[in-house]
């Protein structure tokens, strides 16, 4: 069974991803920061990793240069609602730096389960 971090700081939204995904037969965990998120990983990896990109404590660049030094190979895809850096290039960024795939929310079940696809189809 495919396994998926879901590491986002806004409670509802997490909850909801992650009750979304089971419905769609992945094993889900969840971590409410970078930090959590990180160490959940580092004791269990997860197929891929759904990384919010602002958040406190340890934000989604931080979380995701860590998780690509403890394991090159992590597949991870950065998603955020953007607030008032909708505009910028963050999720760009994030390519650049590593993430395989980048969401913007909303994030429609159809795209999210399009990015997940899409990221266990790469090899790192």
């Amino acid at each position: 069974m495919t396994s998926i971090l879901v590491i986002d700081d806004e409670e509802t939204i997490r909850k909801s991803f992650c009750r979304l995904l089971r419905s769609h037969g992945y094993d889900v965990r969840e971590a409410e920061n970078g930090e959590q998120g990180l160490k959940a990983y580092q004791s269990s990896p997860a197929d891929v990793v759904l990384l919010d990109v602002f958040m406190p404590v340890k934000d989604g660049i931080e979380t995701l240069n860590a998780l690509l030094l403890h394991d090159p190979k992590v597949r991870v895809i950065a998603m955020t609602g953007g607030g008032i850096y909708r505009n910028s290039n963050i999720l760009e960024t994030t390519m650049c730096l590593g993430a395989c795939k980048i969401l913007y929310k909303p994030i429609t079940v159809q795209d999210m389960k399009s990015a997940i696809e899409e990221a266990l189809a790469m090899t790192r």
